[in-house]
């Protein structure tokens, strides 16, 4: 069932370190046989270090490899979906590891999550995250994966958001920034190879959410 490989996805991303769930993720789509891109993300052997390899990649354990391409629709809604889910469980994790951080800080004399404002940018993200989550369950029930571009579009403009929740220290590697990275990964090799639309042109991406 669609609906059960979204949330598996989705609880992949946001619960497990990323090279473990993409390991899992890999292991769902070709159960499915779902495999069009080709590159893939991979994950590096502990006994193994690739001095080639992207910086952000490697801190996360992943590097990039070569796949075997196939097309078919059925192998591209399973991807679709795959792509949408990996990335909007990236976007709660990075709240989480963000509300975990500034949970130990503080400005102004006060602890930082007790901020109002940062209270309802926290709640605003987790909101949007969840009416996204409701509209793909909408979306597999009636099996309609049109327009998902524009939704690959929210999660980036959300992703970007939340990734400076976390200040300076998200810039570190391994952190929100990192995280916020491989989601755009996972949208060039998974996501955006299985849409034929073409991004909103706009000034400003903060006007999209």
């Amino acid at each position: 069932m669609p609906d059960a490989l979204f949330n598996d996805i989705y609880a992949l991303f946001k619960n497990q370190l990323p090279a473990q769930a993409i390991q899992a993720f890999h292991l769902r789509l070709a159960e499915k046989g779902a495999q069009v891109t080709q590159f893939q993300l991979a994950v590096i052997p502990s006994s193994e270090h690739r001095e080639e390899n992207d910086p952000v990649l490697q801190e996360l354990g992943l590097y990039l490899a070569p796949a075997v391409a196939q097309q078919n629709n059925r192998v591209i809604n399973y991807q679709t979906l795959s792509a949408v889910a990996a990335r909007l469980g990236l976007l709660a994790r990075i709240l989480a590891v963000s509300w975990q951080h500034l949970s130990c800080r503080k400005s102004f004399g006060v602890k930082t999550t007790k901020h109002q404002l940062i209270k309802a940018e926290f709640a605003d993200i987790s909101n949007h995250i969840d009416a996204l989550l409701m509209q793909w369950q909408l979306r597999m029930a009636q099996a309609d994966f049109a327009g998902a571009e524009e939704d690959h579009w929210q999660i980036s403009v959300l992703t970007n958001r939340a990734e400076k929740l976390m200040g300076g220290h998200g810039y570190l590697l391994g952190n929100t920034h990192s995280l916020s990275y491989l989601s755009m990964m996972i949208y060039s090799l998974y996501g955006k190879s299985c849409c034929n639309e073409h991004l909103p042109q706009v000034e400003n991406m903060e006007q999209q959410v």
